[in-house]
């Protein structure tokens, strides 16, 4: 439900809070004093498209802060996909509207855009009346009705479901179906990727390996002569391994003199075997090194042939290596493109015949709750001035969607001999209030909108007709909080928050205002609604109908 509505600078408003309850919130007031003002404030707050002109003369902006309170899980739901707190179920919504036409909207500080305010306001509020947003006439949002009233929540959940998993088969079938050549373009590039890959017979490290070789084979007579002179430093007479063998060997003595020398001896032992390995390791280096200049050329264009890869196919040797395995995989998906697509094709069949036969189940529901629903609204309405209305739950066979194979139409004849027509095109604004009233009498248990906004619901009745009006509004308000802008006595005085709306002139500025008003001064409301007059026989029938209420 709304629990306020704060204006500031809106039209001839300069600044006022609105205060709404549960139950039925009556807005009246002398014609001109401004009540289309409040609705179409309820209007911006519900997505309506701003005007410039809506700003005060005067002043460089206006402002509507709306405040709501809502359980409603779907409600919740969309302020949680949209990253938007509930804090508790309050709702803070902020529009504000610059004289340069420019503006922003706000939920709970959060910046959001014209068409999500639309989006969320469709799930809190409903407005009926003299404004472009009109839910009845929107196909999709009498569809919500009907499959609420139905009871098809689950089923359309699981309908919803399958029908995506059906799209996405189709997908990857429009995506298994390119063109021939593009195909075989793409088989062609794939081959020669994995022909090139598997012939180089790449090995993890051997780039590495090629660079160090280069490297050596560049500098081989530096590298032959180091190595020639480090081995005759430790080979032949007078050598490292010569003289080792020499202190090893006296060591070796003295240690049977002085057995503390046995680690030294032993140490010196150790030493001599390893230089000794090292001499002949550097010998039999040099006796098969032997500079071969096809050697370096072979390192060079086998490291320009995985340097070339790399630059097509990775980073990496590792990275080619796995471009190669992943072209091989996706060759064989390609090749196999009857068999896929025959898979494929099965799999779209049994996800058709699945989502078909949900959707004809819902159908036949919607059906179903659309006969028994006729009935009762064209009941309600013949007590709402319409006697002769007939009105008609159109479910139409249409393509197959995620909400099934129907297309749902509100129809009406509103007189006796005229054809039905969509509710949009047959009626006014005042006969598509009392519609909507009637509607949300049938569906008040089902219809998961907390609030209801009446503008004009009243246009071209009056008498019985009015009465029974005002006794819908309060039926109706037994279940949700309903806001009925309305300029008969017999409708207000169901009212369980009045609030007058006035105008005033100070100086040379007009201003607008609204306040709740009790007592008194609703009785002196009711009179001047009754007559026009606040004389004594309007004051006393005044009275009298307020307190006929009490005791109902």
């Amino acid at each position: 439900m709304i629990d306020e509505i704060v204006l500031r600078n809106f039209a001839l408003v300069e600044e006022c809070t609105i205060s709404f309850t549960e139950g039925l919130n009556i807005l009246s007031g002398e014609t001109g004093s401004g009540k289309s003002i409040i609705a179409s404030s309820v209007a911006m707050l519900c997505g309506c498209k701003g005007d410039a002109k809506m700003v005060r003369t005067g002043t460089d902006e206006c402002q509507i802060t709306g405040r709501f309170f809502t359980q409603n899980p779907e409600v919740l739901a969309w302020l949680k996909e949209h990253g938007i707190a509930d804090d508790e179920g309050s709702v803070l919504v902020r529009r504000t509207l610059r004289k340069n036409g420019r503006g922003s909207i706000s939920i709970q500080k959060t910046s959001i855009t014209r068409d999500e305010l639309s989006e969320f306001a469709s799930l809190v509020l409903d407005i009926h009346g003299q404004h472009e947003q009109y839910t009845l006439v929107n196909q999709t949002s009498q569809m919500r009705l009907l499959d609420s009233g139905a009871g098809l929540g689950k089923e359309l959940s699981e309908l919803k479901t399958q029908y995506g998993q059906l799209l996405a088969c189709r997908r990857s079938i429009e995506e298994l179906e390119k063109s021939a050549a593009d195909r075989e373009r793409e088989l062609e590039l794939l081959a020669f990727a994995m022909d090139e890959i598997s012939k180089a017979d790449l090995k993890v490290g051997e780039e590495e390996e090629l660079d160090n070789r280069i490297r050596v084979l560049n500098s081989h007579d530096k590298l032959s002569h180091y190595l020639e002179e480090a081995s005759s430093f430790l080979s032949g007479s007078g050598s490292a391994v010569q003289a080792l063998k020499q202190a090893r060997s006296a060591a070796e003595q003295g240690a049977k003199i002085d057995q503390s020398l046995e680690d030294l001896s032993r140490r010196l032992d150790e030493s001599y075997y390893e230089v000794e390995d090292i001499a002949q390791n550097l010998k039999d280096y040099l006796a098969h090194d032997a500079y071969d200049p096809d050697e370096l050329e072979r390192c060079q264009e086998r490291l320009f042939l995985i340097r070339r890869l790399k630059k097509k196919y990775g980073q990496t040797i590792e990275d080619v290596i796995a471009y190669g395995e992943e072209a091989r995989k996706n060759y064989s998906q390609l090749s196999d493109f009857s068999g896929s697509r025959d898979a494929l094709l099965r799999e779209e069949g049994r996800l058709e015949k699945q989502v078909v036969t949900l959707a004809q189940a819902v159908s036949k529901a919607r059906k179903k709750e659309a006969q028994s629903l006729e009935k009762e609204i064209e009941a309600i309405l013949k007590e709402l001035g319409m006697p002769k209305a007939v009105f008609h739950i159109a479910v139409d066979e249409t393509e197959l969607s995620s909400t099934g194979i129907d297309a749902i139409n509100f129809m009406i004849s509103p007189n006796k001999g005229e054809p039905m027509r969509p509710i949009s095109s047959a009626v006014s604004g005042g006969e598509l209030s009392r519609i909507m009233l009637a509607v949300k009498s049938a569906f008040a248990s089902s219809d998961p909108v907390d609030t209801i906004l009446f503008d004009e619901i009243d246009a071209g009745i009056g008498g019985e007709v009015a009465v029974q009006l005002g006794h819908y509004l309060s039926k109706l308000s037994a279940k949700k909080q309903v806001l009925c802008i309305t300029h008969l006595a017999t409708i207000a005085v169901n009212a369980d928050n009045h609030i007058l709306v006035t105008k005033r002139t100070e100086g040379e500025r007009t201003c607008t205002e609204a306040a709740v008003i009790t007592g008194q001064e609703r009785i002196s409301e009711i009179a001047r609604m009754l007559s026009g007059k606040r004389d004594a026989i309007s004051l006393e029938h005044a009275q009298s109908l307020l307190a006929k209420k009490t005791r109902s």
